[in-house]
């Protein structure tokens, strides 16, 4: 009779979280119904169809698949660029996973000024937003040398000058020049996990930690047997956080996303092929799907069992 009452409670519990879950992302759905869906359903239109500007609006002539086979088969730069963002996605996702987890470790210990060092670790984030961010791109952007620009961290300018003058190709330099931004990009995307990891953290309940220690348990046997396990579920969905925030961040002709660059230039740059720009959108929206999907079929099933 005790334990029906306990599963019945249980029971219970995972409805009311569930209609909460439902609950929080209503407005999201809403908004989507309202304003994405029509524009969503018009850009597939648009991908099978040839787009030109007439007199009286945009005017469309069904082509089929054939905006999707000039991209494959014959624009030599869109599998360029869509490989350079893949790349750039996985190991956005390896290094800022792994950097957000142990800053996070650290800053859940217990320690005078951690929260003071909780906002400076979360301090990217402002500064690499909305205005803030268009400003100082602007002003660093207008700052090339010699056809190296850089919008993304004041100090490569710099760095770029010293090394072109100690005899550095500008190959090399390109090479070293994109390793510094990513350090600064890695640092400034991990805010979000670093927040959403404490968050888990905090959430694991001391007796595990306590009777790990009482079975003779060291600290690196708790981080991979207690901890990890515990914070799976966040693991799963800052992968899920980096790898939707890498593939739908801001570019531009020198740096940053090309493929969200490719697809503005191509559909309101001067040609305005509005077809082939909307192709190259979902088929771009299909590589960021199937990595969630692979994602989900990693980790997300294996998260589900834990939490649950």
């Amino acid at each position: 009779m005790v334990e029906k009452k306990k599963r019945a409670g249980a029971s219970g519990l995972i409805r009311r979280q569930q209609r909460a879950g439902y609950l929080f992302v209503l407005p999201w759905i809403i908004g989507f119904l309202i304003f994405f869906l029509q524009p969503f359903v018009e850009s597939f239109w648009y991908s099978l169809n040839n787009v030109i500007m007439g007199a009286g609006g945009l005017e469309t002539s069904y082509v089929g698949l054939d905006n999707f086979k000039y991209l494959i088969l014959q624009d030599s730069s869109f599998l360029t660029n869509l490989l350079t963002v893949v790349q750039n996605m996985l190991l956005q996702v390896c290094i800022c996973t792994v950097l957000s987890l142990f800053v996070a470790v650290i800053l859940v210990q217990k320690f005078r000024g951690r929260t003071l060092y909780r906002a400076i670790f979360f301090m990217p984030i402002i500064l690499t937003s909305g205005v803030v961010y268009s400003m100082v791109s602007n002003a660093v952007g207008s700052t090339a040398l010699n056809g190296i620009g850089n919008a993304y961290m004041p100090g490569a300018t710099a760095l770029a000058q010293l090394l072109l003058k100690g005899g550095v190709s500008k190959e090399v330099l390109g090479m070293m020049i994109g390793v510094v931004d990513s350090i600064y990009a890695m640092a400034a995307n991990c805010g979000v996990p670093i927040l959403l990891f404490i968050s888990g953290l905090q959430k694991i309940p001391e007796n595990f930690y306590e009777a790990a220690r009482i079975e003779g348990a060291g600290s690196w046997e708790i981080f991979w047997k207690v901890t990890i396990p515990k914070v799976s579920p966040v693991i799963f969905l800052n992968i899920v956080y980096i790898i939707v925030d890498s593939c739908t961040a801001y570019g531009t002709g020198e740096g940053g996303n090309v493929m969200i660059a490719a697809i503005q230039r191509i559909g309101f740059g001067k040609t305005m092929q509005f077809g082939t720009s909307a192709a190259m959108a979902w088929m771009y929206f299909a590589v960021i799907a199937f990595f969630l999907l692979l994602a989900y079929l990693l980790l997300g099933r294996k998260a589900n069992r834990i939490e649950n």
